[in-house]
């Protein structure tokens, strides 16, 4: 069977059934679904579906989209149906105390407190970080947010990239703000001084260090230095790069490569002498019968 309930009171009414957990319940917390184009109960499917300005609110988190379903299952004993499965279609917009999201789709698992999050890409904002993927799992209970394919972490001129990158957060000074990240895969960190890439690197945001193990590469313009571990202090521009010894084989060594920047050469150039006036024959001739003049007068 299939309802649709235009009333805005009416609709309260029933999203407030559709809690997850009896009333009183410490431990679970309802979900109430909004819409100012009405709502669509289909008690066969055990759905609700909303549209034009959907809002689901659960706790401290609001999910906001064109178009919301949410999923229910019955409760025993007299218990309340419970709500255990949201889907979001279409400008996504999700709001915590610790972050504002921003995709193309997303589908909360209310039993897990997981949001996955799709998109072209999709944003993340706390605090002064923005990091966008393509796809984005947004973890409550862990206060972490795990990122795959094309992401970009940035604040300011920092700027960290890789296939995955998981952020921590945490509270601070009554702000949650990113702690730290950490990164695998094709990672590159970078500021307007140095680029450093590595297999696999952790971010601390606060102290702007990090460390990278495999394959890592320090660069500065041409400049570059390459070692398996390397600490680095991107407030300070100072870097600690080292090799991780092998069982059975001696501790390799460190690579520098410096190149001298052309553009700095100064071009020496040398000034040609000029040639000789050549003196012509004319006037060679008119001199030589002025001497012979002189001679003939002395005699």
């Amino acid at each position: 069977m299939t309802r649709l309930i235009k009333s805005l009171y009416l609709l309260c009414f029933w999203t407030v059934l559709f809690s997850t957990g009896a009333f009183g319940a410490p431990k679970k917390q309802q979900v109430v679904l909004t819409s100012q184009g009405g709502l669509e109960w289909n008690s066969n499917k055990k759905t609700l579906t909303a549209e034009e300005k959907a809002l689901v609110v659960r706790g401290d988190t609001a999910l906001g989209a064109d178009k919301i379903v949410a999923y229910y299952k019955d409760g025993n004993a007299g218990k309340d149906s419970e709500v255990y499965l949201v889907k979001a279609f279409g400008n996504v917009i999700i709001t915590t105390p610790k972050q504002t999201i921003y995709s193309d789709s997303a589908v909360y698992e209310i039993e897990r407190s997981v949001i996955i999050l799709k998109g072209n890409p999709v944003k993340l904002l706390a605090g002064q970080e923005k990091m966008t993927a393509k796809v984005l799992e947004l973890w409550q209970n862990k206060d972490m947010a795990v990122a795959r394919q094309d992401v970009i972490a940035q604040n300011k001129a920092r700027r960290l990239e890789a296939d995955e990158v998981t952020a921590y957060f945490v509270k601070t000074g009554g702000k949650t703000q990113v702690e730290r990240f950490e990164a695998k895969d094709n990672v590159l960190i970078s500021n307007d001084k140095e680029k450093v890439q590595g297999d696999f690197g952790v971010y601390y945001v606060d102290k702007e260090t990090a460390t990278l193990q495999g394959n890592v590469k320090i660069s500065q313009g041409n400049n570059f230095i390459v070692g398996e571990v390397a600490d680095i202090n991107m407030k300070t521009g100072v870097s600690r790069l080292q090799m991780l010894p092998e069982k059975g084989k001696a501790k390799g060594q460190v690579r520098g490569v410096f190149i001298p920047d052309s553009r700095k050469e100064k071009k020496v150039v040398v000034e040609k002498p000029k040639a000789p006036a050549f003196i012509k024959e004319e006037e060679s001739i008119d001199e030589r019968k002025k001497n012979e003049k002189l001679l003939d007068a002395s005699n």
